[in-house]
């Protein structure tokens, strides 16, 4: 399969990295395409949080939508393009912070296991216990019901 595949047919595309502040200014959605998921909050694996925030984003977009009524094409109403980015747009607002934090939470862990530094460790301890005190503030979250 590789010998006859054709390179012209390839995308080779460089990783970026994204830090989590650029998510305070990221736009995730335009018109009815929009990101989430992995996509829209990348994350070391330090928390453990990577899938469970995946869900969360599950969960908050169909209530979205069900909110707007975006859903329920199958009973008579019909999904609207200007339902649909409402209901985008109204996800990342409720998301953003959420994603922010722990993508700044597992940032943070991640430089500091990445350091060989005393002071940049502990410049890091010093962040880590200000901004999350309750180390496992993370696993307590409620996205809401359906």
């Amino acid at each position: 399969m590789i010998e006859n595949t054709n390179m012209k047919s390839l995308s080779i595309t460089h990783l970026r990295h994204r830090a989590p502040w650029d998510l305070l200014s990221g736009t995730f959605s335009k018109g009815t395409v929009m990101v989430a998921g992995d996509a829209m909050h990348i994350m070391g694996p330090f928390l453990g949080q990577g899938g469970s925030a995946g869900l969360e984003d599950a969960v908050v977009l169909a209530r979205t939508m069900a909110q707007l009524g975006s859903t329920s094409v199958g009973s008579g109403s019909k999904l609207t393009t200007q339902g649909v980015e409402k209901a985008f747009n109204q996800f990342v607002k409720q998301r953003r912070m959420r994603v922010l934090r722990l993508s700044l939470q597992t940032y943070l862990i991640g430089m500091l296991w990445g350091t060989s530094s005393l002071l940049k460790k502990i410049l890091y301890y010093m962040l880590l216990s200000l901004l999350f005190h309750n180390q496992n503030s993370h696993t307590n979250y409620d996205c809401g019901c359906l």
